[in-house]
């Protein structure tokens, strides 16, 4: 059974809210809690909460490596059964 809250605006951490108002950073425009996104994509750094960006650089912080903001880890599992 899969997660009902996967690849929904409340997990995206480019979307704000506060109340019932919900508003995606990445187009600057409202949408709500439990819309989706054409720039979801499923295990990219750029939707992790290990990514660090400082001084131009992105860093994972689980290998202490530089990536490429775009990158799709490759330890990645959609069902949760492997986490990093």
């Amino acid at each position: 059974m899969s997660n009902e809250n996967y690849q929904k605006c409340r997990t995206c951490r480019f979307c704000i809210h506060s109340e019932g108002s919900w508003v995606c950073l990445l187009k600057g425009i409202p949408t709500d809690s439990g819309s989706s996104c054409e720039r979801y994509r499923p295990g990219s750094c750029e939707n992790c909460n290990n990514l660090k960006t400082a001084g131009g650089r992105t860093l994972c912080m689980i290998t202490g490596e530089e990536t490429y903001i775009l990158s799709v880890c490759s330890d990645y599992d959609p069902s949760g059964r492997r986490s990093v």
